[in-house]
């Protein structure tokens, strides 16, 4: 006993000296780290409400938006999903039941319409922190949770569509399966899985690929433990009931699958790793360089302790590597199965990418853990420059419609002669009649028209999902003036086209059938992909 005493004493004049590091010194390393960690924390999520309440404050409703607001604003459910059997929107009804429970509870504005969304990608970061954090470190974990900030997939954060609900419950359908592993509170985290996976794929029907990275997870982690799950594996068929009520509508929604205006083709594929992947290279290639000079001034030998674990879970990273690989399986259930295929149906695919860049942290930077505090900062700070250069000078990717875009089509048309300013003002593409039917005056209102025919469309550009749409929900449900291509010609001897024909080409179609009818065109003005025109038969001309 005398002589364990003593080697503890020698221990601590060692310690005192300097030769040897002092007791419990890795232990204070890691309670400084951890502050430091849930401060860095703190801020980003102040970065995150802020810059989001305030470019979701800023945006005005764009084209798919104003569908969510007309649907969701319907007097009942029942209307809702009469309007969705219409097929010209084919989001679930759960959709609806969330963002109408939103604007009950907060009003009808534009932040009340997308909270959901900004919940749920806030929860997406939450979910991501706690998982990798589980399995390396608290910087690692924020890693994770910072990445989707710095991908195209932030822009979702404060869209009024589903795809950020997607994302949200994906990653808790993550945390719900990883947490199976642990052995504690198991039917707990089974029902919480079964709701995760259900709630995904009744925000939106694409969500129900979210089944197949767990699935992936789980068939590792079955051969490594030598044993199968079963909670696990019947909380997947229990997921998809939900879908059996909405049979009616996925089957009316499949009506249009065989003219969708965005067909799948193979070429989505890289291109979605491209557009999703391509805001992360300014950052990540700075991260690398910073990190390659500061290792080079650090001291290696000193001693740091990594609290990282020595190796990271395989089933947990076949998992992620699952969500990496859900847009090659999007594109081929599209081609086989739906006929439609946009890369935000596969977005839920960042959770992967978000995993690994905090497993990733992990490893690369075991030697030099200090450096990870480098990497939070810089996410951090990237995405806050980012954003604060958005709110200077707006992109479409935050502000799709300006004021300016939605007051530009009165001002021409009120500069022009006394005699034109009844004449009827014909929207040649889809997104300008809902916004200009949404948000523009009165008086232009009265004169806005859009001339559908499912038909033409379809042997002009090769699609006629949106004029279909138009007739059976935009008419209909929203109350905009939606008339047809040939008895409006044949009624009206002159008018205006106004729209967008260049970026919007692919589903602009009148102007060749309206020369094709012996009509003709002047242009009268333009600015960007805009133009108005004026539209007359022979004789029928007047002085603007």
């Amino acid at each position: 006993m005398a002589h364990a005493d003593s080697g503890l004493a020698t221990a601590r004049l060692l310690a005192v000296s300097g030769a040897v590091p002092p007791l419990h010194s890795s232990a204070v390393r890691a309670r400084r780290m951890e502050k430091t960690a849930a401060v860095l924390a703190v801020v980003a999520c102040v970065i995150y409400w802020a810059a989001t309440l305030v470019l979701a404050r800023r945006k005005l409703m764009w084209n798919d938006e104003l569908y969510t607001y007309y649907v969701a604003k319907l007097p009942s459910m029942h209307d809702v999903w009469s309007a969705l059997l219409a097929r010209g929107e084919q989001t679930p009804p759960f959709f609806f039941v969330v963002t109408r429970l939103a604007l009950r509870m907060f009003g009808l504005n534009n932040i009340s319409i997308r909270l959901p969304e900004m919940l749920a990608f806030w929860g997406m970061s939450a979910c991501l922190f706690v998982a990798v954090r589980r399995r390396t470190t608290p910087f690692c974990g924020l890693c994770a949770a910072l990445f989707p900030l710095v991908t195209a997939a932030y822009p979702y954060a404060f869209e009024a569509r589903a795809y950020a609900l997607v994302f949200g419950f994906a990653a808790a359908a993550y945390l719900s399966w990883q947490s199976l592993a642990f052995d504690k509170h198991r039917t707990v985290w089974s029902v919480c899985l079964t709701l995760s996976l259900a709630a995904a794929a009744s925000s939106h029907y694409y969500g129900g690929l979210v089944l197949l990275p767990i699935a992936v997870g789980e068939i590792v982690r079955a051969v490594t433990r030598r044993r199968i799950d079963f909670a696990v594996w019947i909380a997947f068929p229990l997921s998809i009931v939900p879908l059996f009520w909405q049979l009616p509508l996925i089957k009316a929604g499949r009506a249009y699958s065989g003219a969708f205006w965005s067909p799948p083709q193979w070429v989505n594929i890289p291109d979605f790793y491209v557009d999703l992947l391509t805001p992360t290279l300014v950052p990540l290639v700075a991260l690398l360089v910073a990190c390659g000079v500061v290792a080079t001034m650090l001291d290696r030998d000193r001693g740091d302790v990594d609290f990282a674990p020595a190796s990271l879970p395989l089933d947990e990273i076949a998992a992620a590597v699952g969500f990496v690989v859900i847009p090659f399986v999007a594109v081929i259930a599209a081609k086989l199965v739906t006929g439609a295929f946009v890369d935000r149906y596969a977005l839920s695919s960042v959770i992967g990418f978000s995993i690994l860049a905090g497993f990733g942290s992990a490893s690369a930077l075991r030697r030099t853990p200090q450096l990870r505090v480098l990497v939070v900062v810089g996410l951090c700070g990237w995405f806050f420059l980012s954003q604060a250069r958005e709110l200077v000078q707006p992109t479409g990717a935050t502000q799709p419609f300006s004021a300016e875009l939605i007051a530009r089509p009165a001002r021409w048309l009120g500069a022009l002669s006394p005699e034109t300013r009844g004449l009827p003002v014909v929207i040649a593409d889809p997104q300008s009649i809902v916004t200009l039917s949404h948000y523009g005056t009165p008086e232009l209102k009265a004169r806005l028209v859009y001339l559908a025919d499912p038909d033409r469309a379809l042997a002009r550009v090769g699609t006629n999902s949106v004029e279909r749409g138009m007739l059976d929900l935009v008419k209909p449900w929203f109350g905009m003036n939606i008339e047809r291509f040939a008895p409006f010609v044949e009624t009206h001897a002159e008018f205006f086209v106004y729209g967008d024909f260049v970026r919007l080409a692919f589903v602009n179609w009148i102007l060749p059938e309206l020369q094709a009818r012996g009509m003709r065109t002047e242009l009268l003005n333009r600015a960007g992909d805009d133009m108005l025109l004026y539209v007359y038969r022979d004789g029928s001309h007047v002085q603007r």
